[in-house]
């Protein structure tokens, strides 16, 4: 009875190698269950980093637009109130803290229908951004060379 419990004549029961080996095949199962886990999670971690990484450059580039356009507008205002040269001299840097910012007048006449000049221009402002690829025109038609007239003061009676 002992040799047919036997297998092999190694001195183990038959059904302890079966039972050894599904032991590993169960270890071997679970590994397999963290690996695909951690490449799951590595995946996902990776596309939520690139996600975030685009959304991070969008809004730097959305804040760098804005900033252009507020510099535009103050520029084409100065430039109204005769702060500014209305001349067309090339691009200028900004005063500092926005030295990295350049502005650029184009003044163009304006005519009427049958030619004439009509005393207007188109004054297009270009902002430039020195390191990053931003560049915001704003273009306004304007009447340069005259003074606003100042509002009449009425004496009193």
């Amino acid at each position: 009875m002992k040799a047919a419990s036997l297998s092999s004549g190694l001195g183990r029961p038959s059904g302890a190698r079966t039972s050894v080996g599904l032991r590993f095949a169960h270890r071997g199962a679970a590994l397999m269950e963290v690996l695909l886990a951690l490449a799951l999670f590595v995946a996902a971690a990776a596309v939520v980093t690139g996600a975030l990484n685009s959304s991070l450059t969008s809004l730097e580039r959305q804040k760098l637009g804005l900033h252009a356009l507020n510099l535009a507008t103050s520029t084409l205002a100065e430039i109204q109130l005769g702060l500014r040269p209305a001349s067309g001299e090339g691009q200028q840097a900004f005063a500092s803290p926005l030295q990295e910012w350049t502005w650029e007048l184009l003044v163009t006449p304006l005519e009427t229908e049958v030619g004439e000049a009509a005393g207007l221009v188109r004054a297009e402002v270009v902002i430039r951004h020195a390191t990053a690829p931003v560049v915001q025109r704003l273009a306004h038609v304007l009447k340069l060379g005259t003074k606003a007239a100042a509002p009449a003061v009425v004496p009193e009676p």
